[in-house]
């Protein structure tokens, strides 16, 4: 093998790494490993995708993931780092287990839903959806903006 020929394997390997690790922020949510990853605000290891929840900030690097266990724990936090950029935020959908933009979410708050860290919520990708669980559990379904000024 040639040195050049070396040199560009060497190169596109480095390549391939880093695009590996690179974080898929630019277009969609963080991931998250579920009975690893630590919420950032009560500390708590992610273990139930269907309240996990992300706020994008700007940092140092570009966007950057803040993870958190439950809708509480992010309400908390974005209260407590006022400064912080905010890029976007997201929600698991309840039933679906996938990832949704948290400003299009449809929410049901019940006391009765147990949730990690004891929000009592859970986000929805429809209205619908979101009315149908709320009904047995003598829940409230709300859209984001009212939700957020309520908590």
């Amino acid at each position: 093998m040639t040195l050049l020929r070396k040199v560009a394997t060497l190169a596109l390997g480095a390549l391939i790494f880093s695009s590996g690790c690179r974080n898929e922020l630019d277009d969609g949510p963080p991931s998250i490993r579920l009975g690893d990853s630590l919420c950032i605000e009560c500390g708590m290891i992610i273990s139930d995708e269907r309240f996990a929840t992300a706020t994008i900030v700007v940092g140092d690097r570009g966007n950057e993931p803040l993870l958190f266990d439950d809708f509480n724990c992010q309400m908390i936090f974005e209260a407590k780092q006022s400064e912080l950029t905010i890029v976007d935020r997201w929600s698991h959908d309840y039933n679906a287990g996938t990832w949704l933009h948290t400003a299009d979410a449809w929410f049901m708050r019940s006391e009765k839903l147990h949730t990690p860290m004891a929000s009592h919520i859970a986000a929805f990708t429809s209205k619908d959806d979101a009315e149908a669980f709320a009904a047995p559990l003598d829940g409230e379904t709300l859209d984001f903006v009212e939700l957020w000024e309520r908590e």
